[in-house]
């Protein structure tokens, strides 16, 4: 099994290592995370060949294996859970000072592990060159432990900055290690956990290779595809909250026509990190092409998207006053909330979408295109 997951793994990190963008940080880490299972696997699969009398004359080599694969198997949850935190904060600046309090676990199983090959701490090799377990076995799962209970402690704070599904998906990277390494544990056997991991992390890249498709390649929100997707889901509620906001930036074709579409797609870019600050964990913001974005809001207080729709505003005047540029981004924007007043959800979107075009003629009026 562990010999088929390790091609399985292998075919998955080639083809991995070329579909995704590795300039992005959440994907390097993703190919760590493939490369150090196929490495524990690797070590694992040599520990049960040579876990055999056939093999006294490499007992050194056995002991090598094993304090390899007890030393280095704590980086496997440690790269799952640095790569949920980037995939779900994607814009957000790590905080290196938590990552160096958090690895104090791996360094002392570590030592303890290196301390192992001479003294049988964690495991031990007999003199018939079979392997058992030491007085200190139990800081190896405790350590895998402890970073399972991070990565859970930290998917339930963010549960509101992603959907459901992609949390379910996540967790698997924790919830069938966790929950297999007791079986493990319990029956002392060799052919759970890591490839517990290898399913979790095949079923991880589907689900990233399935999200790609739902998101927009120049600015990173999402797209039609999850547009459409969104709606559809929303049409099967009964009782349905939302609140949309229809957005598009004023004068944009005088900054394409002026200064080029490279520096079009900058802004663009740009306004969408900023939707993203302003919105995250609060809706789903949506290119729709061109220049022109939604907002879908799980919310219907009038006072509450206001809010958040002068914050993005403020952000944006802020960065105009500071980026040098000879021009500013400014947005339009039509907002409703969804109540028995209309009939669909489409038409709610519909009004948005007039509510906005008639701000856009306003400002646009009192605007010189493309000028700060």
């Amino acid at each position: 099994m562990n010999i088929c997951m390790v091609m399985l793994l292998s075919s998955i990190a080639v083809h991995a290592y070329f579909k995704l963008d590795r300039k992005e940080q959440v994907y390097r880490l993703f190919l760590a995370l493939i490369g150090l299972t196929i490495l524990i696997l690797l070590l694992e699969i040599l520990s049960v060949v040579l876990n055999s009398g056939h093999y006294i004359n490499f007992i050194s080599v056995h002991k090598l294996v094993d304090t390899l694969g007890f030393m280095l198997s704590p980086l496997v949850p440690i790269s799952a859970v640095l790569y949920v935190y980037k995939r779900i904060n994607k814009n957000k600046k790590t905080d290196r000072s938590k990552f160096f309090y958090l690895s104090m676990p791996f360094i002392v199983n570590g030592l303890i592990s290196l301390g192992s090959y001479k003294f049988n701490w964690i495991f031990g090799i007999t003199v018939e060159n079979m392997y058992v377990r030491g007085a200190l076995f139990f800081v190896s799962p405790l350590t895998l432990y402890f970073y399972y209970i991070i990565n859970l402690f930290f998917l339930y704070d963010s549960r509101k900055k992603v959907n459901k599904e992609e949390l379910i998906i996540l967790s698997l990277l924790t919830i069938m290690p966790a929950v297999l390494s007791v079986i493990q544990g319990y029956y002392f056997i060799y052919l759970t956990i890591w490839n517990s991991v290898a399913i979790a992390v095949i079923i991880n890249y589907i689900f990233i290779i399935q999200s790609q498709t739902k998101i927009d390649p120049l600015t990173g929100l999402g797209n039609r595809v999850l547009y459409n997707e969104y709606l559809a889901s929303s049409r099967r509620k009964n009782n349905l909250v939302l609140a949309v906001i229809n957005i598009d930036l004023d004068n944009f074709k005088s900054i394409n026509d002026v200064y080029g579409h490279q520096e079009g797609d900058k802004a663009l870019r740009l306004f969408a990190r900023q939707l993203e600050e302003v919105f995250e964990g609060k809706g789903i913001s949506i290119r729709l092409g061109g220049d022109e974005f939604i907002v879908l809001i799980n919310d219907n207080q009038k006072e509450v998207v206001e809010q958040y729709i002068k914050t993005l505003s403020e952000k944006m005047n802020v960065y105009n006053k500071k980026s040098g540029r000879a021009y500013c981004i400014e947005f339009s924007y039509g907002m409703v909330m969804f109540n028995n007043e209309y009939d669909s959800i489409d038409e709610l979107i519909q009004h948005s979408d007039r509510l906005m075009y008639e701000d856009k003629k306003k400002n646009c009026n009192s605007r010189v295109p493309g000028i700060c």
